[in-house]
């Protein structure tokens, strides 16, 4: 009787034994340290301590928008519509889209005008499934609104161009989860802290302040150097309709130089130059060599000699016609 007992209280200890083990190891794995990134280079998109966190949707974007924009050799060139004091119909919008498409063969629009996004994207979707298919529309206006900002993201826009450290409220912040990032750096310091930080931090725009004045200079050989990380693309913005056709060489050093895509600032503003320039310009820069440009496949007379070749080379415009 005595040693039944003691095997029963033997059995006993044992349950409780491996009982204090479960909890034990349940409280050990409860509280293991999780990795998390780093936030000495994060961005300050929020007043609060809130942090940009990318969701499927963005992720997603934003590798939409690489394949798009980031070519195996040379760079891709997108353009900007601006509607400046002309405004388009819904319905030229929308044929201004297709061109840009078809006949230009950009690789992307971008547009800082809210009423436009969603019309762009609108357009652009109606390509999914054809061949060349749906360009990607980034947004490039102003973040400090938030009703701005929900409007732009409710539109289907690939992505946003946010300031690197700005402040920006928190109902901003969760808006930009939705979608793609391509983060403003001033500086090629703050490049390197976006790309470290590995939060949506590997497309990049250069503002003008990084870009070399000319690409024999010492700021052409630091800017090539930070552009050595192929798994970063970079973009740059040129102006459009350049005097000499300046944008022309210009884009094609930077190119050189490593950047990832341009984009021609202000190429499309409603007007009838918009499909014309952006084909003429986006074939001068992706081609090897100078040759004269065909109009094979556009609409639109030339009006005498504007968007056709002087006897100097040059290509000169009517919208900047002294």
């Amino acid at each position: 009787m005595m040693m039944a007992s003691t095997n029963a209280a033997l059995r006993w200890v044992g349950v409780i034994l491996a009982l204090i083990g479960i909890v034990s190891t349940s409280s050990c794995l409860a509280f293991v340290p999780q990795s998390v990134p780093s936030t000495q280079h994060n961005f300050a998109l929020s007043m609060s301590s809130t942090l940009l966190q990318p969701t499927q949707t963005s992720l997603d974007k934003l590798d939409n928008l690489k394949l798009s924009i980031k070519k195996p050799r040379g760079a891709s060139i997108g353009v900007e519509y601006s509607r400046l004091n002309n405004e388009l119909s819904d319905g030229d919008l929308k044929i201004l889209s297709m061109q840009l498409r078809r006949s230009a063969k950009a690789a992307a629009i971008w547009s800082s005008d809210v009423e436009s996004i969603a019309k762009l994207v609108k357009e652009q979707e109606s390509a999914r499934g054809d061949f060349p298919g749906p360009l990607p529309v980034i947004y490039s206006g102003s973040l400090s609104d938030a009703d701005v900002v929900k409007t732009v993201v409710d539109g289907g826009v690939t992505a946003v161009v946010a300031d690197y450290g700005a402040s920006l409220d928190e109902a901003v912040t969760s808006l930009l989860s939705e979608v793609g990032i391509i983060w403003k750096v001033s500086s090629l310091d703050e490049m390197k802290e976006a790309v470290q930080s590995e939060n949506m931090g590997n497309v990049i725009l250069l503002s003008k302040e990084v870009l070399p004045a000319s690409i024999d200079d010492d700021a052409s050989e630091d800017l090539a150097e930070s552009l050595s990380n192929k798994s970063v693309v970079t973009i740059a913005q040129i102006q459009s309709m350049m005097p000499a056709n300046a944008e022309i060489q210009l884009g094609k050093d930077l190119a050189k130089l490593g950047v990832s895509s341009l984009v021609l600032e202000q190429a499309c503003v409603g007007d009838e130059e918009d499909v014309k320039y952006a084909a003429y310009a986006i074939e001068e820069l992706i081609k090897k060599s100078s040759s004269s440009f065909s109009m094979t496949g556009l609409t639109g007379s030339t009006n005498g000699h504007f968007g056709v070749s002087s006897h100097g080379g040059e290509v000169k415009w009517r919208r900047h016609a002294e």
